[in-house]
C-alpha cells in the first residue's frame, strides 16, 4: 500500500480520530445497524460503474474498502483501484481486506490517507469516483464536489450513497427515532456510543434529495438516475462529468 498523508483541519481530525476509534467494529456494526442492506446497496452502486476497458475507480471515504471489495468481485473491468480516508486506521483494515484478492484477481490497488477536500490526483483520470456514506462528513463539500468533478473522466459519472434528510411523513419519524434512539444505544453496545450519536446529527445536517441535486447541476455535474432505500433515507445519485468537458 502507498500511503500519502496530507495535514487535516481540527474538525476534520477530530472525525478522523473518531472513525479511529471505530474502526475494529465498524464493518460489524454497518451489517446489524442496516439489517445486512448496506452489501445490498454496494452492489447496486457497483452494478453502475460504466464498463470501459482497464478502468480506473476512486473510492472517496473508503472506509474499510467494501466499496472497493465489492467492485473486485462484480466488475472484470476495473484494473486499478484507488481509495482515499482520512482515518489511518480504516485504512490499514482495507489493505488487509484487498491485499489477497487483489493480487489474486492481478489486480492493482492504492490506499492514501488524504482529505476528500484536496485529492492529489491527477485531472482527468478515473472512469468512476464512487464515495459510500462519506459526504456527510466532509466539512467544505463544495470542494469535495470540485475535486470529484475535476479527477474524474469526460463522460464519467460520480456515484454518491448516501442517508438524506426526511421533509415530513410518518416514515420520517420513525427513522428519525431509530436514528437518535436506537441506533446509539446499539452502537455504544459494541463500540463509541458518541461515534453512532453523531451519525444521526450529520443527517440532520446534511442536503435534503432536491438540495443535493440542485448542488451537483451548480458544480457542472449532469444529474442522472437515483434509487431509493428505506423509503428515502439511503439513496444512491449518479451524476456525471459533462462528455464535452475540457477543464
Amino acid at each position: 500500500m502507498h500511503s500519502q498523508k496530507k495535514p487535516l483541519g481540527k474538525t476534520e481530525l477530530s472525525i478522523a480520530e473518531m472513525f479511529d476509534r471505530i474502526a475494529l467494529r465498524y464493518d460489524f456494526l454497518n451489517a446489524l445497524l442496516s439489517m445486512r442492506q448496506d452489501r445490498r446497496w454496494r452492489k447496486q452502486l457497483v452494478a453502475w460503474l460504466p464498463t470501459p476497458a482497464n478502468a480506473q475507480l476512486l473510492d472517496v471515504a473508503c472506509g474499510t474498502g467494501d466499496i472497493m471489495l465489492t467492485t473486485l468481485e462484480q466488475r472484470t473491468n476495473y484494473q486499478n483501484y484507488v481509495g482515499v480516508d482520512i482515518s489511518q486506521a480504516m485504512l490499514k483494515l482495507a489493505e488487509q481486506k484487498l491485499a489477497v484478492p487483489m493480487r489474486d484477481k492481478h489486480k492493482t490497488f492504492s490506499l492514501k490517507a488524504m482529505s476528500a477536500e484536496s485529492l492529489s490526483l491527477a485531472s482527468n483520470t478515473f472512469d468512476a469516483v464512487s464515495i459510500g456514506f462519506g459526504l456527510r462528513n466532509v466539512q467544505d463539500k463544495d470542494k469535495a464536489l470540485a475535486e470529484f468533478f475535476r479527477v474524474l473522466k469526460p463522460g464519467a459519472p460520480l456515484l454518491v450513497l448516501e442517508f438524506f434528510t426526511f421533509t415530513s411523513g410518518l416514515m420520517s419519524k420513525l427513522f428519525r427515532f431509530y436514528f437518535h434512539n436506537i441506533l446509539p444505544f446499539i452502537g455504544g453496545l459494541f463500540s463509541d456510543k458518541q461515534a453512532y450519536s453523531y451519525l444521526p446529527r450529520s443527517v440532520e445536517t446534511f442536503y435534503t434529495q432536491e438540495e443535493f441535486s440542485k448542488v451537483l447541476t451548480h458544480h457542472g455535474f449532469k444529474l442522472g438516475r437515483r434509487q431509493v432505500f428505506l423509503w428515502g433515507a439511503c439513496v444512491l445519485v449518479e451524476a456525471s462529468k459533462p462528455l464535452m468537458h475540457v477543464s
